[in-house]
């Protein structure tokens, strides 16, 4: 039996609805929300039209009917309390969701109050106020804030700031939050000007309000040694207005510092290409990674000997204290003398037993120092040196950054002879050190002959960086030269020495393998792509590498790099991030 014969029923056993006065039913009718009134049996004696709607029945249907008979068995009991309550005396104010006519689920608001006539309480009016909208929107507000919450938890070097019309922070949250020096507990639930110094208040309002007004706007700020790049802009409604204002800070630091760190190896290109003298590009170095690294003093050392060096230039000017030659013991603590003797980049402080070579330093004023090593055709030539007059002046992310800066310029370091360096210069890629495509071409020529004249394998593998396109729009060109330089610095790590890594031209990389056939250049080939793979680069974050393999006699009467080529365009079209050998399924 549903609900209008139950009503029919209880109705045919009720006396006739009196009449409402029109004026009445038009005030009634004009309350958006359900309005009705229950006698203290808890039968409907008053309802507006509302009730059609929520119910699919008419005033006159509901009166006389018990309450249980409008609601369902499962929300009369929960309704229960409140009823008992209210028809003590007490008013009654809760939250319900319930399923209309429509079978559509609605958030309403109930308020119950007591009818307190002739000394007790004769009944109780209900209103039910639809809070559906509101509740959505609540839980959408909830599920963006939980949203950008989990975004500025999860991404290292950002933080977001969300705030309403009035500048009152409504989100706080990220890892760099703090560099800032405010906690989120400080800013949530607070207006900038009452917790933001007036300084900084007063720059970001108008920041601010053009974010809340529609606009975009960025800017830079330090914050000690690190440098952040912010962007406010709106957060629309679902309505498409500018409802609250966004505040998001990247830490682009290491970005700056490798655009730093590529201007600066330009410039050295820039002189080596100029037949700039020895002394002069050393010199010239050393006062690059000085200023690149903010420290006291820099310079470039060369070794003379097993345990001798030089110290070719220095930034600012050698001090009287020091000497430029060095004669040092295996035990002595220096930067220069453990790149000497490990042969790997080095991180020290000078201390009274650090011996002779540590003794010059400390009398030069100096307490800490980096070291890196600079290999000139894979022999250990020198060192470029940082120091500093603090114990904590050089850092161990220093240390990797000069290690990446003099593997980079190692080259040019290297170059003692004005002939050399012109020499180099036309036959070397110098964005990634690698011998260029003329060079390419001729050890390619070589290469060939020696296989014919020995008898032996020889094989290619072309390499192209996936998707390399999408770095330089999104990152820009700056930051696409470093992963080119990067790649090039991981494919001459996985390649054996008698063995030839160069650029062929924009992202793409030839590496030839003499004494190598198909097979194992296969496998050289995947070494390479997972060498790539392994590990991010930066803000960049992974890439992928897809190569072509092929053996000289394979090709047969091909080009060598045009089959490898095609073998290339096999791995692209099956997807990327793989490698064919030509000829493998024929």
């Amino acid at each position: 039996m549903n609900i209008h014969s139950a009503l029919a029923r209880e109705n045919a056993r009720q006396p006739p609805l009196p009449e409402v006065p029109a004026q009445l039913r038009a005030v009634l009718n004009g309350i958006p929300a359900m309005v009705g009134y229950w006698d203290a049996e808890l039968r409907n004696r008053l309802a507006n039209d509302a009730y059609r709607e929520w119910f699919g029945v008419s005033p006159e249907e509901l009166h006389g009917i018990h309450i249980r008979d409008l609601l369902s068995d499962a929300v009369y009991e929960a309704n229960y309390p409140h009823i008992s309550k209210v028809l003590d005396g007490e008013p009654q104010l809760f939250k319900r969701t319930l399923t209309d006519a429509a079978g559509a689920t609605r958030f309403a608001e109930v308020s119950y109050m007591p009818d307190l006539s002739d000394g007790g309480v004769q009944g109780f009016f209900v209103m039910v106020t639809d809070i559906t909208e509101r509740v959505l929107a609540e839980r959408r507000q909830q599920r963006d804030t939980d949203r950008y919450r989990a975004l500025a938890r999860s991404v290292p070097g950002v933080f977001v700031l969300l705030f309403d019309s009035e500048l009152r922070y409504l989100i706080a949250e990220g890892q760099e939050l703090e560099a800032f020096g405010y906690r989120s507990a400080e800013l949530e639930g607070r207006r900038i000007h009452d917790v933001l110094d007036g300084a900084l208040a007063n720059e970001l309002e108008p920041r601010y309000r053009a974010a809340l007004s529609g606009q975009e706007v960025s800017w830079t700020r330090q914050i000690g040694p690190r440098t952040y790049r912010l962007k406010a802009g709106p957060v629309y409604s679902d309505d498409d207005a500018a409802t609250a204002g966004m505040v998001v800070a990247v830490d682009v630091t290491d970005r700056l510092r490798q655009e730093q760190t590529w201007a600066a190896l330009h410039e050295i290109a820039t002189a080596v290409a100029r037949n700039a003298a020895p002394a002069a590009i050393s010199e010239q170095v050393a006062f690059i990674v000085r200023d690149l690294f903010q420290v006291d003093s820099a310079a470039v050392v060369r070794f003379t000997g097993a345990l001798s060096a030089e110290i070719v230039a220095m930034a600012p000017a050698l001090p009287p204290t020091l000497s430029r030659t060095h004669v040092f013991s295996p035990t002595d603590i220096s930067a220069t003398v453990r790149v000497a003797v490990t042969g790997r980049p080095a991180l020290v402080v000078y201390g009274p037993e650090g011996g002779p070579a540590a003794e010059q330093m400390r009398a030069g004023g100096f307490q800490s120092a980096a070291g890196a090593p600079i290999r000139v055709h894979g022999s250990l030539w020198g060192v470029v040196n940082l120091t500093s007059k603090s114990s904590t002046g050089v850092t161990e992310v220093m240390l990797e950054r000069l290690a990446q800066f003099a593997e980079l310029v190692e080259i040019a370091i290297g170059n003692t002879e004005a002939r050399a360096s012109l020499e180099l210069q036309a036959t070397t890629d110098q964005l990634s050190g690698l011998p260029n495509r003329r060079a390419l071409e001729q050890h390619l020529s070589h290469e060939i002959e020696l296989a014919a004249t020995r008898g032996t394998s020889l094989s290619a593998v072309v390499l192209d960086i996936d998707h390399f396109k999408k770095v330089n729009d999104t990152f820009g060109h700056i930051i696409g030269d470093v992963v080119l330089a990067d790649v090039a610095a991981r494919l001459r790590g996985v390649a054996r020495q008698d063995e030839i890594v160069a650029r062929f031209g924009g992202e793409e990389f030839v590496w030839l393998l003499p004494g190598t056939d198909g097979a194992e250049a296969l496998l050289a080939a995947e070494r390479a792509r997972k060498a790539i793979e392994s590990e991010p680069f930066g803000e960049v974050g992974s890439l992928t590498v897809s190569a072509g393999v092929c053996e000289l006699r394979d090709a047969g009467s091909h080009s060598l790099l045009a089959c490898a080529d095609r073998a290339l365009y096999a791995a692209k079209h099956a997807g990327r991030n793989r490698s064919e050998r030509y000829g493998a399924s024929r």
